[in-house]
């Protein structure tokens, strides 16, 4: 019998020196968006390389990592406008998700 094929991720890299545009999220957002911007990445890497994000989703991802919903919004647009997640995809298709991402799931 075929073992089962793997979804996402049982873990990612985080650097120890973090991009400038990852501090500069912090010094914006504080550290509730630092902790904002890792839950979502642990939700990306979770199924694969990407998520789709609509209000639902955000409803229910706030929700879960007891977060304002405003908040949320207010981080993942900061990490639209600094390139953290790719404006372009997520205007077009509506998912979270940026080069860095696929780089580091192709490699894991």
């Amino acid at each position: 019998m075929a073992r089962p094929l793997k979804v996402g991720l049982d873990y990612f890299p985080l650097d120890v020196n973090i991009d400038d545009d990852v501090e500069l999220l912090e010094a914006e957002c504080g550290l509730e968006g630092f902790a904002i911007l890792i839950k979502l990445w642990q939700k990306i890497y979770a199924t694969g390389y990407f998520i789709e994000w609509n209000d639902d989703i955000e409803l229910l991802f706030s929700r879960k990592i007891n977060a304002d919903k405003n908040t949320v919004n207010s981080v993942i647009n900061a990490c639209l406008r600094r390139n953290l997640f790719d404006n372009e995809l997520f205007q077009k298709y509506g998912i979270l998700t940026s080069r860095g991402i696929q780089k580091r799931y192709i490699t894991a």
